[in-house]
């Protein structure tokens, strides 16, 4: 084994001693020879240093560390599989229409108890707010591009691909804006560090940093670096905001979930499988390729006269002076006398082909923390539990992403808006300003998920209603669906049975009168089995 300079060094210098104290020079290469043996022996066998982990070199760098040099080759990486990879492609979008779907909506939740009001004055104050938002929510984009659920689209698909997404709440002042609170989303390319800043220890990719960690400022380019085409010169200069202004209030909605304490940036979701996806792609091509190169091998004739038949193809030149062959399906192919060809069967695509595929989604399903069934779209191997359980197991990650992005995102543009309604005195609160988080409370609801067995599913809610285990809240947000605004249309839709004259499909009264009749056939067994015990 060859040995590292540290170690010819040390060598020399055992030799030198032991020139002069062969005594001591003996106890140095023991003291050495001890303490390679003891790296060999490690507590934990990961940290060992031996032969086979040699090449494991993680480094030890800090969040920002590791990150923020690379995080530019990675986010853009991460796009182009997001452009031309078809399982990726594919993730982002199963992902962005479970989380998202139709748009997460608010239901005003406030808290009567605190602010000390009666039912009636919530009642009025929740229609309201309700009634603001739905006039808002399609001029929420500051470019007139997305009403606010189509910008809940592009902020999920950003976190997704960029690993975050920012957004600067606006004030324009426009005759055909209802309200003149605004959002304006922005490329995280846009955020970094100006070159006249890039010495300044406090700026980290962008973001200047305080004392505890915290966001003080952000630095953002008027254009996109990439726009070079379009851009102006003065638009490649950088504008500092400030993360919180004089109220208190945000100026920038910087959305990246941590994954280390102390990061300031965000890390695309397909990082840790970004060489799993391009390897994927590169195999499947390559598959791709020899399939369609052993379908166009059909005839190959030798003869004399091949020579002039030939002769105008085989050896044609490009530009280079390099040789061109070409094959195409069906073709028959005349060979230059003395020429052959040997035999060649490519057998694509082989037969380890779709295990491997399938093995190497595994893998990336896994460290996605998605069913597999989701990644590939393939339920062709499952049962009725097994799809249960991946859907299931699925939902509980975009339902912690659902209400992830309500509290981070939905619900400071909602405070925001009824604080502007408010100034504006289009809803009445005595004590909104010192009161504003209960009166701004709400609950946002997600769009539902269908049923695997619509039968099961339904018997299992009738049973959970019966034993008071779920509420009619908890049925209908399961459906993506507001229970107050189902109860009230329901009601309207008995009224006008009525009035027509037909029939009313009660189902709380048949479940009422079910239950009668099951106590009652009880009831009566109960009284025959004493009979007969009686007899």
């Amino acid at each position: 084994m060859k040995k590292s300079l540290t170690d010819k060094l040390a060598d020399k210098m055992d030799s030198f001693i032991s020139f002069f104290s062969p005594a001591a020079g003996l106890k140095r290469r023991m003291y050495r020879e001890a303490i390679k043996i003891s790296d060999r022996f490690t507590s934990y066998r990961g940290a060992s240093r031996d032969r086979l982990r040699s090449s494991w070199l993680p480094g030890g760098g800090s969040a920002d560390e590791d990150l923020l040099p690379e995080l530019k080759d990675i986010r853009e990486r991460s796009r182009d599989l997001n452009r031309n990879d078809a399982h990726a492609s594919g993730i982002t979008a199963t992902m962005t229409i479970n989380v998202v779907g139709s748009g997460i909506r608010p239901q005003s939740r406030v808290d009567r108890e605190v602010l000390d009001i009666s039912e009636e004055q919530a009642n009025i104050f929740q229609k309201n707010a309700e009634r603001i938002w739905r006039r808002w929510s399609p001029f929420a984009d500051a470019g007139s591009r997305m009403d606010f659920y189509e910008i809940q689209h592009l902020v999920d698909r950003q976190i997704l691909e960029n690993g975050e997404a920012l957004i600067i709440p606006m004030m324009i002042q426009d005759p055909v804006r209802p309200y003149r609170t605004a959002l304006q989303v922005i490329e995280s390319d846009r955020l970094d560090t100006p070159p006249d800043k890039r010495g300044d220890k406090s700026i980290r990719s962008g973001v200047r940093i305080g004392e505890k960690g915290e966001p003080i400022a952000y630095f953002i380019q008027k254009t996109h670096p990439g726009d070079i085409r379009f851009a102006k010169r003065d638009e490649k200069e950088f504008i500092e905001i400030p993360a919180f202004n004089e109220y208190g209030r945000r100026n920038v909605f910087h959305l990246y979930h941590v994954n280390r304490s102390g990061q300031t940036r965000g890390v695309p979701f397909f990082a840790p499988v970004l060489s799993y996806f391009k390897g994927l792609s590169e195999y499947a091509e390559a598959e791709l390729v020899a399939a369609r190169i052993a379908a166009c091998f059909s005839l190959f004739i030798t003869s004399e006269a091949s020579m002039d038949v030939s002769a105008g193809g085989a050896y044609e030149r490009n530009p280079a002076g390099q040789l061109i062959e070409s094959l195409e399906p069906g073709m028959i192919k005349h060979l230059m006398p003395g020429e052959s060809i040997t035999s060649f069967n490519p057998q694509r695509p082989g037969s380890s082909f779709e295990p491997f595929v399938e093995r190497i989604l595994k893998a990336i399903s896994a460290a996605l923390g998605l069913p597999y069934e989701l990644v590939a779209k393939d339920f062709s191997k499952t049962n009725y539990s097994s799809a249960r359980a991946a859907l299931l197991e699925a939902r509980r990650y975009f339902k912690m992403r659902q209400e992830w992005l309500s509290r981070k995102l939905c619900q400071p543009v909602w405070e925001m808006l009824l604080e502007e309604a408010y100034l504006e005195r289009e809803l009445r609160a005595d004590t909104f300003l010192e009161n504003r988080r209960y009166w701004t409370s709400a609950s946002w609801i997600a769009p539902g998920w269908e049923w695997v067995d619509p039968l099961k599913e339904a018997q299992a809610a009738e049973v959970g209603l019966r034993n008071g285990i779920v509420t009619y809240s908890d049925l209908y947000a399961q459906e993506g669906k507001d229970w107050e605004e189902s109860f009230e249309q329901r009601k309207r839709e008995q009224e006008k049975l009525k009035n027509l004259g037909l029939e009313v499909n009660n189902g709380d009264a048949k479940q009422k009168q079910q239950a009668a009749d099951e106590e009652t056939a009880q009831d009566t067994a109960g009284e025959q089995t004493a009979d007969v015990n009686a007899g």
